[in-house]
């Protein structure tokens, strides 16, 4: 039977838990559940918003980026996350068997670039890039099948060639940067004649060892975005009645999966400068009451809710019908040019800190990716949102010391092409929040 009271206004306190419980609507109306719950017992629904988050980073020491389909490249410095280093290494193959004229000569050797459209930073200061070559044939280690974002490989100490202009990123079609002239005549003499080397993929990545493209004595503030329809064009000319200019490609090549893109920081100075090869988790009060993502350079934010079990001392408690985690970033963390993540996902963890399965939308038709709310025009409003419902509930019955928590990490391929990042305050911070809202069944005799 439904029972309507006109108007009902309950406050709970129970000083015990130091829980403050509140009816979440003015007018409620009592229903009685029956056996599912309690025979002759009636029901009101209780919102607790007090309950306790524990926000923590984690270090990731090392995140693969092979064949990420993205080239990046340039620097910047972030307050938050120190100064960021992008550079990409790739291969080339070979124009293969190519006829050219008796009087054909060598023009020039470029390197061209189309950009993605991507960056992150400020796009006002010129760009500065240069190409390298490495001084020994890109390889995997034993038992390694990916490149990451700490691989390294030495190069020779002279550029092949350097690039200074004012770039556009939405508005520039393509970059080309002229390379050597002396490879350029080596390569022209080898295609002219039929040298071996020139003739397949097998035998040239031995021979011309791969690129490494990456910024200018650090002379950037931003990084940048580029496809993989890279080349290296060989421009020559052919005399006729007049010379004819004429060329071939060197394309890139990633069919043994050793593109990569290494991201490297200097936190000096910055809250995460704590973190080393040994400490891999640092909770919030210690690194300026927040917590910090970004997955490019191995940062994660971590959620544990310590005190959900709190509930089961509640002699009213039923069942947890809903719950809402809403975290708001950090104000003043993020603007147009060091944008947030636009989805996050929360996987599952435990005390390893380790990702196990996204949350999973309430229709079991994918997973959550938090709803962002971006709000520029007062910087108040930003947030994500997620239903832990079905998560809160599985814990709650966790009896052990319970290290679980979420992992909020960008979906693939997005955590590996680009650098948003996000800064979340704990409850003591007070330019950011994070919010959970428990909605439980309350039976009382």
């Amino acid at each position: 039977m439904l029972k309507v009271c006109s108007k009902l206004l309950s406050r709970r306190v129970w000083m015990g838990g130091a829980l403050v419980l509140a009816i979440s609507s003015c007018q409620k109306t009592p229903i009685q559940f029956g056996q599912p719950y309690v025979d002759n017992s009636f029901s009101n629904i209780v919102l607790v918003d007090t309950f306790s988050t524990q926000l923590s980073t984690v270090h990731y020491d090392s995140v693969a980026t092979s064949g990420s389909g993205t080239l990046m490249v340039g620097n910047y410095s972030d307050p938050y996350f120190g100064k960021i280093q992008a550079s990409t290494f790739f291969e080339l193959s070979p124009p293969g068997t190519t006829t050219l004229g008796a009087n054909a000569g060598f023009d020039s050797l470029q390197l061209i670039l189309v950009p993605d459209k991507s960056f992150y930073g400020d796009t006002t200061v010129p760009l500065q890039i240069s190409v390298y070559q490495l001084s020994k044939q890109i390889t995997f280690p034993v038992y390694q099948t990916v490149f990451y974002n700490n691989s390294d490989f030495p190069v020779n100490p002279v550029p092949l060639g350097s690039l200074t202009q004012q770039f556009y990123p939405h508005l520039t079609d393509s970059l080309f940067i002229r390379l050597s002239d002396t490879t350029g005549q080596h390569l022209f003499n080898l295609i002219k004649s039929n040298d071996p080397a020139i003739q397949s993929t097998v035998s040239f990545l031995p021979y011309f060892n791969a690129l490494k493209l990456t910024a200018t004595a650090g002379n950037m503030n931003a990084i940048y975005g580029f496809k993989e329809s890279v080349v290296m064009r060989l421009y020559y000319h052919e005399n006729d009645v007049y010379p004819v200019t004429k060329f071939v490609d060197f394309k890139y090549y990633n069919s043994d999966n050793t593109q990569f893109n290494q991201v490297m920081s200097d936190r000096t100075g910055t809250p995460l400068a704590g973190f080393n090869n040994s400490t891999l988790e640092i909770p919030s009060d210690s690194t300026g009451h927040a917590a910090y993502l970004q997955y490019l350079t191995g940062f994660l934010t971590k959620i544990r809710f310590p005190t959900i079990r709190d509930l089961l001392l509640r002699t009213d408690y039923t069942k947890i019908l809903k719950a809402d985690l809403i975290i708001n970033p950090l104000l003043g963390s993020y603007n147009p040019s060091m944008d947030l993540p636009p989805n996050l996902v929360p996987f599952t963890t435990d005390q390893y800190d380790l990702m196990g399965s996204p949350l999973p939308l309430a229709n079991g038709s994918g997973y959550q990716t938090g709803n962002l709310v971006e709000d520029y025009l007062y910087n108040q409003n930003t947030s994500y949102t997620y239903d832990v419902t079905a998560y809160l509930q599985q814990q709650i019955g966790v009896g052990y010391s319970n290290k679980n928590g979420l992992l909020l990490v960008p979906p693939s391929p997005a955590w590996i092409t680009n650098l948003n990042r996000a800064v979340f305050g704990d409850k003591q911070n007070p330019k950011g929040s994070i919010q959970l809202k428990v909605y439980y069944v309350s039976v009382t005799p």
